[in-house]
């Protein structure tokens, strides 16, 4: 099934028997039911040929939901489920969703039990994983710990001012506002954050499909979704979409109609990572870090003036440095500072604490001002954050392009 990797994902981690009754439920289809004694691997194998002998849309339309379910049991997804099953109000339905320790029964359990809290979940989880992407990301200030306004009234204010920014009736546009926690770049302890997602209606599309060996046109309507994020403790105010004109004009209606208050005008900084500073030898402070064991530059990739690179990797475990393995391998006159790095890569050893594993976090930082924390777990992010700020490998840029906010009244 090469055209359902989540689907196929699925398979491979849950119990082929509740597999089947997922797919029963959900699509009425059914899948071939286990021969005496057979094994998971066996029964795994005949679902596989039932399911690549589906009609190709059918198999499509249950991949969608597929890759719904496996966004949240990564990293960052498992995060976002445990800070939603406060929202699993029945007691009994609560009891029977911390039994499950598998996250993708826990995952597939709230798609099946707890549809609304999925789908403020499933939200959370594509939030954060853009969230400080400056592709569809910018920032704002606001007072800090203010009440987000979340009554019938105020959010049928909030609804109808959005409907009017983007052209569409109210009956267009769905809202929701929910609360959880997050990691506390700073202090590492967990702090509010209220999360407002907007989905609205795009203009309707026209496609090609076939039935009955006809060719018809098809017209569907598709939602698009963005993300404010209000943090009471330090007053930011954060609005992902991917369209850079409606993320001031979105805060300012957030501030107005449930904030209540007005935005300062002042622009959360960009973060810039400066990693250039990898290319000569140094010591990581490690002070007040308990849990971090050792780091180590691992990987360090250059460009010289005629546009050609390279890329120096080593062991975690290497008895050298990046720096002294770089010298055996070019030579013993090399030397990173001469070149512009475009590529490094840092590894974090953690030590065992509780229950957690020790194990390895990799920071990569690449090209322009890439880096790949915002995809990890929120409290591996705190702890890189912080990290990198203490090596000042991260700087803030103070006053972006954009011009600045017009307060609003209260």
């Amino acid at each position: 099934m090469n055209d359902a990797e989540n689907l196929a994902k699925l398979l491979t981690h849950l119990h082929p028997g509740l597999f089947r009754a997922f797919i029963d439920d959900e699509f009425g289809i059914d899948l071939p039911p286990p021969e005496d004694q057979e094994r998971k691997r066996k029964q795994r194998e005949r679902i596989t040929k039932a399911l690549a002998m589906l009609a190709v849309p059918t198999r499509q339309k249950i991949e969608e939901v597929a890759e719904k379910i496996v966004l949240l049991t990564d990293g960052p997804g498992q995060d976002v489920v445990e800070g939603f099953r406060e929202g699993i109000f029945d007691e009994a339905d609560r009891k029977a969703f911390d039994a499950l320790k598998d996250q993708y029964e826990r995952a597939l359990w709230l798609y099946r039990h707890a549809p609304t809290v999925f789908k403020e979940a499933l939200d959370a989880r594509q939030a954060d994983v853009f969230r400080q992407s400056t592709a569809c990301y910018s920032g704002f200030m606001a007072p800090a710990n203010l009440a987000v306004a979340t009554d019938a009234e105020s959010r049928q204010a909030f609804l109808g001012a959005v409907a009017e920014h983007l052209g569409c009736l109210p009956t267009e546009v769905a809202i929701q506002i929910f609360l959880r926690l997050r990691p506390d770049t700073e202090s590492g302890e967990e702090v509010d954050l209220y999360q407002i997602s907007i989905h609205c209606n795009r203009p309707p599309e026209t496609i090609d499909c076939v039935q009955s060996s006809e060719l018809i046109a098809q017209h569907i309507i598709r939602s698009e979704p963005s993300h404010i994020t209000y943090e009471p403790a330090n007053g930011h105010l954060e609005v992902l979409s991917r369209h850079g004109s409606d993320r001031e004009a979105l805060a300012l209606i957030a501030a107005q109609s449930l904030l209540q208050s007005p935005i300062t005008g002042e622009r959360i900084p960009i973060k810039q990572y400066d990693y250039q500073s990898l290319a000569a030898s140094r010591t990581f402070d490690l002070s007040g870090e308990e849990i971090v064991a050792s780091v180590k530059v691992v990987e360090l990739g250059y460009t010289d003036s005629n546009h050609r690179s390279l890329l120096v990797r080593i062991w975690s475990k290497d008895i050298d440095d990046i720096y002294t393995a770089a010298q055996s391998l070019i030579g013993p006159a090399f030397d990173f500072r001469h070149y512009h790095l475009n590529y490094a890569k840092l590894s974090l050893r953690l030590k065992k604490v509780g229950r957690e594993r020790a194990r390895t976090i990799s920071i990569v930082l690449r090209d322009a001002n890439k880096c790949n924390i915002k995809t990890k777990r929120e409290k591996d992010r705190a702890l890189c954050d912080r990290l990198l700020a203490q090596w000042k490998l991260v700087k803030e840029l103070g006053g972006d392009d954009h011009k600045p906010l017009h307060a609003v009244a209260a």
